[in-house]
């Protein structure tokens, strides 16, 4: 009847950075929100090295609570409807899933997909999206007068002195740890080398 609201028979979502969409505290408060430093901090719980050490280990490092239940028992088939970030964050709430993970495993049968520029054309996130689209899909740029200058910060590299000193500094650490590894192996041979001729020596 007239003011009944009718859930639509499709899928309908927004697409955006771990930062926007996690609704872990522990992660959101260590880092303000920084997203460099949420991106870091989610990868370092749900990355596959870390969930095999959790599971031969259990405690013995720290994963996220939303991604494990969902990636253990979540599904997205009844998922219908308009979702936007918000929703997407009640839904993980409710259910007790990461919205960043639920999103980017059903957008692949979403009809409708929105996000920002940076999906498509940065090349550093756009295959993470680009794949998931279907041949047929149909790309729509809203504000697109501003594409030119997207692609020219997505292909841009900036470099600042403390960069380029955190660059060498890293490059002298791994200098180091070649040389000290390098030291090692020469060591294992003499000693290997020595305890033969010790064997033969002693035999004849």
């Amino acid at each position: 009847g007239e003011g009944t609201y009718v859930r639509p028979t499709f899928l309908a979502l927004c697409l955006s950075s771990r930062r926007n969409m996690c609704i872990n505290e522990t992660v959101m408060t260590s880092t303000r929100g920084h997203r460099d430093d949420v991106d870091s901090k989610c990868r370092d719980r749900t990355a596959s090295w870390v969930r095999q050490r959790a599971a031969l280990k259990p405690g013995s490092v720290e994963t996220c609570d939303f991604y494990d239940k969902y990636e253990k028992g979540g599904t997205d088939e009844n998922l219908r409807g308009v979702y936007d970030l918000a929703d997407l964050q009640e839904v993980g709430r409710e259910q007790g899933w990461c919205p960043y993970f639920v999103a980017r495993h059903v957008m692949n049968h979403a009809k409708v997909v929105v996000f920002n520029y940076q999906y498509l054309l940065d090349p550093k996130v756009a295959g993470m999206v680009s794949k998931e689209l279907e041949s047929e899909s149909v790309v729509i740029f809203d504000e697109a007068h501003n594409i030119d200058n997207v692609c020219i910060e997505a292909l841009s590299v900036e470099l600042n002195e403390n960069f380029l000193k955190q660059a060498q500094a890293s490059l002298k650490d791994i200098a180091g740890q070649v040389r000290r590894k390098k030291d090692e192996e020469t060591r294992q041979v003499q000693e290997s080398y020595n305890k033969l001729v010790a064997e033969m020596n002693a035999d004849g």
